[in-house]
């Protein structure tokens, strides 16, 4: 990546980061708001188990990732590669022993989950929903809820400006390959 601050790949993963940051920054504002409606911790995967695909950019970044987890825990890796060969496997295949391998590079979607969302159906109309672990005792406040247009759209953009492209690769796939 070019370090030219005009350069849109640099824009767009520069704009990743802020929009990361801001996930995360509205994620910890809920929990705040209302803890005992969390069950997420340590070792909870329910949002995990599911088979989900970034975009070019947030690709990129797992990539990177894995590059780093080949040389920092080479055994790790390969448990990591060798899920993501499985074809059987409906779950994450970054998840090993209930923990994301890439936790600090995880993708948007993955730092969204549980947090209540609301989605805009084709339609026009909005869909809400959690994870059913959280607020089992009573509705999110609104604050809480995380739109998720607000992280789609940008990231769309984002990820036309990386190589011009809106394709998804799967988590499987990236976490297959060889470095």
């Amino acid at each position: 990546m070019s370090g030219d601050a005009d350069d849109p790949r640099s824009i767009a993963a520069s704009a990743l980061l802020q929009l990361r940051r801001r996930v995360d920054a509205h994620f910890d504002a809920a929990v705040l708001r209302t803890p005992d409606a969390f069950a997420c911790r340590v070792g909870c995967s329910a949002c995990c188990h599911v088979r989900i695909g970034v975009t070019g950019i947030e690709a990129d970044r797992v990539r990177a990732a894995l590059a780093a987890l080949t040389r920092s825990d080479p055994a790790l890796r390969a448990r990591v590669r060798a899920q993501g060969h499985d074809p059987h496997r409906s779950i994450c295949a970054l998840l090993v022993d209930d923990r994301c391998a890439i936790y600090e590079e995880r993708p948007l979607i993955c730092r969204s989950h549980g947090l209540p969302v609301r989605a805009t159906l084709d339609d026009g109309s909005h869909a809400d929903s959690v994870c059913p672990l959280n607020f089992t005792e009573h509705t999110p406040p609104r604050a809480s809820v995380l739109a998720l247009d607000a992280v789609n759209a940008p990231l769309s953009v984002m990820a036309q400006m990386w190589d011009g492209s809106a394709d998804r690769v799967e988590l499987a796939v990236l976490a297959g390959e060889s470095p």
